[in-house]
């Protein structure tokens, strides 16, 4: 065989060493990336309204009480305690995800979960965005996943679209009002929601009063 052909074939193999080499600190990489333990900085804050769904029903409903009593609309605020408190209470798979906590960060609800991947158990990060939109029977909070991140490690947008429902159904309002006799008929009238620092403000009007929005701030 020829010197130029030699070459051909060391030049080659090593062209596939170097892709080969480049693969695997790759992916060696992103798998430190996520199983890395992300900064979510300090626990749930609170004040905290109660440790179960009735618990915390049952406070907002004295404190929304007393708002409406002094005027035609009411504000109350879920803390982060009290939403992670819901979010454990609604997980679809307790199972999946585990040590389920929600926060508050840069305008967004936070929600932190471990997972198994193998013999791993990376912490899953959704950054959530929440708005209140017109539903079948009643105003509805509705979740968009604009980033999701496993461990350190950021994943694609469409990532999180899967995610939406079951964040919808854990942070629905339906079954907290409908634990408590001074919420349930207010259902119907909440007007706002809002990512409040430290938590989610949730804001309802009397019945027959307009809607104002912007009063959860």
């Amino acid at each position: 065989m020829s010197r130029a052909g030699e070459s051909g074939i060391v030049r080659g193999c090593c062209l596939g060493l170097i892709v080969l080499a480049v693969i695997l600190g790759g992916s060696a990489f992103l798998a430190d990336r996520a199983l890395a333990a992300p900064d979510l900085g300090a626990p749930p804050a609170g004040p905290s309204h109660g440790g179960t769904e009735l618990a915390i029903a049952a406070s907002l409903g004295a404190q929304m009480a007393e708002e409406l009593v002094a005027g035609a609309h009411g504000v109350v605020t879920l803390s982060e305690q009290d939403l992670t408190v819901l979010a454990v209470a609604n997980n679809p798979h307790p199972a999946q995800y585990r040590d389920v906590e929600i926060r508050v960060r840069a305008g967004l609800v936070v929600a932190s979960a471990r997972i198994d991947a193998g013999p791993f158990t990376p912490t899953v990060v959704a950054h959530i965005s929440l708005e209140l939109r017109p539903g079948p029977n009643g105003p509805v909070i509705v979740a968009e996943v604009p980033e999701l991140d496993v461990g350190l490690l950021g994943l694609p947008g469409f990532a999180g679209a899967g995610l939406v429902g079951e964040i919808d159904a854990a942070l629905s309002l339906d079954r907290l009002f409908a634990f408590d006799p001074r919420l349930s008929p207010l259902r119907d009238d909440i007007e706002c929601v809002a990512v409040v620092p430290g938590g989610l403000a949730v804001g309802v009007h009397d019945p027959g009063v307009p809607s104002v929005p912007s009063s959860c701030g």
